[in-house]
């Protein structure tokens, strides 16, 4: 609760000043790699829904497109622009080259995960384009991504924040089952990805 409250404190004024527009801002700008409190603005935003100060929908819309237009922006700038950015420095060093290998393997797995890593999730578009990720395959993976990220930070923490003293009590008297259910569904999620992933470049060969 002390953490929730510093969050609010910090983030209710900047919602309070410029509202929607300061989610759409922040989350979009984070597609293209600049740092920015997106994901506090929008946990925020979705706790202050609970409280019927915001409306949750649009909170959700809002994050939502912000983070796909956002990470579609760093992508083309990636996917056009690689020559320039090499040449200023930005992408060079084994670093990279293994991030484009990975992303070459696994594809929109890096979407997702990525979205759950601070400082990757502001890069990884960009190194997508840079990787030359197929477009439609970047596409289908960044709404993926958007929409597990938006689900998880928005309705989840409106829906936590609603009914915080059940949760608590739930979580106390059962954490593994709890955990297990988060771990299952995440391997579950990357093993239908991979499933996906294999059956196209099996289709490809034949």
């Amino acid at each position: 609760m002390e953490h929730i409250n510093e969050l609010l404190n910090a983030m209710s004024p900047i919602l309070a000043q410029y509202g929607y527009l300061a989610l759409a801002v922040s989350i979009s700008l984070e597609g293209i790699g600049i740092p920015m409190p997106g994901q506090s603005l929008m946990i925020a935003a979705s706790i202050l829904a609970s409280r019927g100060v915001m409306n949750l929908p649009l909170v959700m819309v809002v994050s939502w497109l912000a983070c796909f237009i956002g990470n579609t922006c760093g992508y083309l700038i990636g996917y056009y622009f690689e020559g320039w950015l090499d040449k200023k420095g930005y992408i060079s060093g084994d670093k990279m080259k293994k991030l484009q290998v990975n992303i070459q393997k696994y594809g929109p797995i890096c979407l997702v995960v990525s979205r759950f890593i601070e400082g990757m999730k502001q890069f990884m578009p960009l190194a997508c384009g840079i990787a030359k990720m197929p477009r439609h395959e970047f596409l289908w993976g960044n709404a993926l991504a958007a929409t597990i990220w938006v689900a998880v930070f928005s309705l989840l923490s409106n829906v936590a924040f609603s009914h915080l003293h059940q949760i608590s009590t739930f979580y106390t008297a059962h954490p593994f089952a709890v955990w297990a259910a988060s771990a299952l569904f995440f391997i579950g999620l990357i093993g239908l990805i991979l499933r996906r992933k294999r059956s196209k470049k099996r289709n490809s060969t034949s």
